[in-house]
């Protein structure tokens, strides 16, 4: 009896959680993915990825580094054709030998994607980097009762993102944003999902997402990971112009 009364309140407690703060929210998703020394330890990553939109699919080589850098290469045929890259201060891009300033907005992009969770830094470290974390109502999607977080960035813009309750791992993402700014600029209501994580140096990163227009159900882009290289050697340089 007292075993039966134990596993019901163990039930109880995985569905409700009691009442969790937003620390609490943090913390937990801080020990799923890694723990904050081996999260932290990542101070760069290279990661071979290939994206599929509705009209085309290309491979691509991502680099990020602490502070807050990043570049990612476009590829066809194993030949680079496009660049973007935030070098800490302003976005560029290049297609062919021709490179031009990324928009206000591109480069605002270009630093949301490097800043938040699940690339170099963690879920706890968003608040010491100038943004601000805050807990919402949980909200049922899809089965699952998520903690969502509203996330606020250092420049005002705001992102969502989903806890789920028994990984306590951030599995989707919710803001309106054009997905490609400087290429269309029309903001849409961008749901992403994240899903098949897997441990490297300790760390877990997801190795699959896809990224969906919320008011129609259309597929915008998905992401496959190929590998993924923590603290690989390469020079800073490449962060800066061509």
């Amino acid at each position: 009896m007292i075993a039966w009364i134990a596993a019901i309140g163990y039930a109880l407690n995985a569905c409700g959680h009691g009442s969790l703060t937003v620390d609490d929210v943090i913390d937990r998703n801080t020990q799923a993915t890694g723990g904050r020394a081996a999260i932290e330890a990542v101070r760069s990553i290279e990661v071979d990825l290939h994206v599929a939109d509705p009209g085309f699919e290309v491979d691509g080589k991502y680099w990020a580094a602490r502070p807050g850098r990043m570049r990612i290469d476009i590829l066809a045929d194993g030949k680079r054709v496009y660049t973007e890259a935030f070098d800490g201060t302003r976005g560029w891009q290049s297609k062919g030998a021709a490179v031009e300033e990324a928009s206000s907005k591109g480069t605002a992009a270009l630093r949301h994607g490097v800043e938040l969770p699940g690339k170099l830094f963690g879920l706890h470290e968003l608040r010491q980097r100038g943004h601000s974390v805050e807990l919402a109502k949980r909200e049922l999607i899809d089965g699952t009762n998520y903690y969502p977080l509203r996330v606020t960035m250092a420049d005002g813009y705001i992102t969502n993102l989903y806890v789920d309750p028994v990984s306590w791992l951030i599995t989707r993402r919710r803001d309106v944003r054009p997905l490609h700014v400087d290429i269309d600029p029309t903001p849409t209501t961008i749901e992403s999902r994240y899903s098949d994580f897997r441990k490297i140096d300790g760390v877990l990163f997801a190795f699959f997402s896809t990224d969906t227009d919320l008011a129609t159900g259309k597929t915008l882009e998905t992401t496959r990971v190929h590998s993924v290289q923590v603290n690989p050697q390469f020079d800073a340089s490449i962060f800066s112009q061509l």
